[in-house]
């Protein structure tokens, strides 16, 4: 019999995802399946962990991108012989909006082995939706210290908030070799992915099986013009203000601001950050692979 294992993050979804993992746990048990529950954090020895695992075996992921993101990290470079799951749990993950679902279920190992890598602050990590400093920084610090659930309205609340906070600055951006300079960004965002911001279609034009990044620069717009056509932002339709939206895309990317900003990727933020870089290279083996 093969096995299923069931990891949860106790800290994603307000300690939720418990609860989640003995739901399922219990689906999967009523139809003979062997089922074991594991708590992330509690994984210290990651080689250790996936040595039991077979190719028939299973291991199902209970997390928003925030946990992918550091499963994703902590898995590079070792070789993963079970298959990968993401259970679809809440309505913020941006990830799952990109990948085939069925019965709540997403089959992502084939999509974590083509990922950009990020660096910042001295700090390389794998991304799976994208990165930005500016505006979207600043939200997403504003949405990780919200009290309510990572979804559209809270993310379209902190928004609007950030809009009246942040201010517009100079950046530099370096796009597979070729220098752009702008005066006034109000964000800049290297995506792999479509979405952001909890369904915010801000990389319309991108998909999976591109293996490029596309940095979307919002720049000298004014303030209330940018209010009224930020709606656009979850369909996609903001690609049309071409006047104020730019879109670039390459294999490298860095992104270079005059001053201090927030960061965010897969929707975790840090601060501060000046600059960072994103890109697509070959694989290899982690740090800690012997």
């Amino acid at each position: 019999m093969h096995m299923e294992v069931i990891l949860y993050n106790p800290l994603s979804s307000k300690g939720k995802n418990i609860v989640k993992a003995h739901k399922l746990k219990s689906k999967l048990e009523k139809k003979g399946l062997e089922v074991r529950i594991e708590n992330l954090l509690t994984i210290h020895d990651v080689k250790g962990f996936l040595a039991p695992f077979k190719e028939t075996d299973r291991m199902i992921i209970i997390g928003g991108d925030g946990t992918l993101h550091w499963i994703v990290n902590q898995i590079e470079g070792y070789d993963v012989i079970p298959q990968v799951y993401l259970y679809k749990a809440g309505s913020g993950n941006d990830f799952l909006r990109t990948v085939p679902i069925k019965d709540k279920m997403a089959n992502i190992k084939p999509y974590l082995k083509v990922l950009p890598t990020l660096y910042v602050n001295d700090k390389r990590e794998k991304v799976l939706n994208g990165a930005g400093v500016g505006l979207d920084g600043l939200v997403a610090y504003k949405v990780n210290r919200s009290k309510e659930a990572k979804n559209k309205s809270n993310y379209f609340r902190n928004s609007l908030a950030g809009f009246f906070q942040f201010k517009p600055v100079a950046a530099k951006f370096t796009v597979d070799g070729k220098v752009y300079e702008e005066k006034k960004v109000w964000f800049a965002s290297a995506m792999y992915s479509e979405y952001f911001g909890g369904g915010m279609k801000i990389a319309p034009k991108k998909s999976r099986d591109i293996h490029e990044i596309d940095l979307i620069v919002v720049r000298r717009i004014p303030k209330i013009v940018l209010l009224l056509i930020f709606p656009t932002i979850y369909l996609g339709w903001h690609l049309m203000f071409k006047r104020w939206v730019k879109v670039y895309r390459g294999k490298e990317i860095s992104v270079e601001f005059d001053q201090p900003a927030y960061l965010q990727r897969d929707g975790e933020d840090e601060y501060p950050v000046t600059s960072f870089r994103m890109v697509m290279e070959e694989e290899k083996n982690h740090p800690n692979e012997e």
